[in-house]
């Protein structure tokens, strides 16, 4: 994803280097000077910008990935719990202010995994510390065991 970002800014670099180049030809007529409008570079500037976005979005989702991460697919700040907040595509805490430059409510979590949680139907899922307290309360004749560490 990164290589197709890089060739998309590439080619809005290049579309707005042939406008000014038609542009500056005065022997042209004016429909073909004209015939690149900026709209067509920022256009490739705007789709560059959202694969890029992709890219990171991706990227997260492969680090919260490694073995030993919280699988919960669902944002929580890891001190206070369910407490954040998302506008603009970045998240904080509502109560103790920690930020994220990023979305952190939509996607994996990816911290330390501290607990496996068993629901009443034997379904397991290893957790963070934040969510194996948030899961607690919910975890309705399941179980909720500390994963030992060396």
């Amino acid at each position: 994803m990164r290589d197709l970002q890089a060739r998309a800014d590439a080619l809005a670099r290049d579309v707005a280097a042939m406008r000014e180049r038609l542009r500056e030809q005065p022997d042209l007529p004016r429909g073909v000077r004209g015939a690149l409008p900026g709209a067509v570079d920022e256009a490739l500037g705007q789709a560059a910008r959202r694969i890029g976005g992709a890219a990171e979005k991706l990227a997260r989702v492969r680090a919260a990935q490694q073995p030993g991460s919280c699988t919960a697919w669902w944002g929580i700040c890891p001190r206070c719990g369910p407490t954040l907040r998302t506008e603009d595509g970045r998240s904080w805490c509502q109560e103790c202010g920690a930020g994220w430059g990023y979305d952190r409510s939509q996607g994996p979590c990816g911290e330390a995994a501290t607990f496996l949680a068993m629901d009443a139907q034997g379904g397991t899922v290893i957790v963070c510390a934040a969510h194996g307290r948030h899961m607690q309360e919910r975890l309705d004749g399941g179980l909720l065991l500390a994963i030992p560490t060396l």
